[in-house]
Parts: C-alpha cells; structure tokens; sequence
C-alpha cells in the first residue's frame, strides 16, 4: 500500500507503506517558467522529513520533458542537492540512454551520489536497500 504525498502539476510523490521507499514522478507537463519549477519543486522539499534518511528515493524522470538549459539545470540543482542528502540510497529513473548521460553527468557535477538505470525493477530494489549498482570497469 502506497501513501499519496504529494500530487500536483509537476510531481506525484508517494511513500511505500513500509517507508522504506518514496517515489517521486515527474509529470509530462512541461514547466512555463523558472519560478513555476522553483515553487513545484519547494513543495516537494517541504515533505522531505527526518524519518527519510534511512530510506530510499526513486526519482522517475521518464515522463519529464527533455531540457537541459543553464538556467533550469541550475534552478534544479538545490532539489537534486536536498534530496540526495535526505535520502540513504537516491535512484534516478530515466526512460533513454540520453537520459542516463545526462544523469552521470549532473551527478558528477554535484559530486553527489545516486544511481541511474532505465530498469524500474533496478531502481526500486536499489532504493530498498536490496541491490547494489554494479561495478563497471
């Protein structure tokens, strides 16, 4: 059984009943403005709470409208920050390969730690706690 956080515009955010997982969708409809992403995305911080921190978080970016501009990545920079920080283990699902560079490279430029797959199996056992990312090299 899920609990419904959140479900707006831009986000649905629903925590697993166990509390063990929060999964956070981004909505198809694209954001008109930089103040409209800034305050969707506050009200997703504003649920952020300390019973979080040993759980995990899949961020499903599938639906998400391709955008890579300045100005968004750094409007969207403080979220990514917050919620790498309040989360044990952070999964970012994304639905290409394209999407999955984007990710690697955000993720370095954070210098913050999360797993990207386009597996939605791979990315809610990761958030569990109940599979590790492989090493590649």
């Amino acid at each position: 059984m899920k609990t419904t956080l959140l479900a707006s515009t831009h986000w649905l955010m629903e925590e697993d009943g166990d509390g063990r997982v929060v999964w956070l969708a981004r909505q198809p409809v694209p954001f008109a403005s930089i103040a409209e992403l800034t305050s969707a995305n506050a009200a997703v911080l504003r649920l952020l709470a300390s019973r979080h921190r040993s759980a995990g978080i899949v961020v499903d970016m599938r639906q998400a409208s391709a955008r890579n501009d300045a100005e968004f990545e750094k409007a969207m920079h403080g979220m990514r920050a917050q919620i790498t920080s309040s989360f044990a283990r952070t999964a970012v699902l994304v639905g290409t390969q394209a999407g999955l560079l984007q990710v690697s490279r955000l993720t370095r430029q954070d210098g913050a730690t999360s797993f990207a797959t386009t597996s939605e199996a791979e990315a809610r056992h990761f958030a569990r706690g109940e599979w590790t990312e492989p090493s590649r090299g």
